[in-house]
């Protein structure tokens, strides 16, 4: 598990905020992962730099419409 609710929120708060979009957040049996409803190119490139900033990697779907996140090893 690499992310508890706080941390969950403080993203899903800061997307909201500056892109002004909602991510969704799943955490099921199969693992963590995240949709956005309108991803473009500017909340991409933020999410990719927040992620990188805690030693995180983004893997996208070919849809661009979900992701996932993995700690660097």
């Amino acid at each position: 598990m690499i992310f508890n609710i706080f941390a969950v929120t403080e993203l899903k708060k800061k997307i909201s905020e500056l892109f002004s979009v909602e991510v969704h957040f799943h955490d099921a049996c199969g693992g963590q992962y995240f949709t956005v409803d309108e991803l473009t190119d500017e909340m991409k490139a933020f999410l990719i730099e927040y992620f990188s900033e805690r030693k995180l990697k983004m893997h996208f779907s070919k849809s661009g419409d979900s992701f996932t996140v993995e700690e660097i090893s």
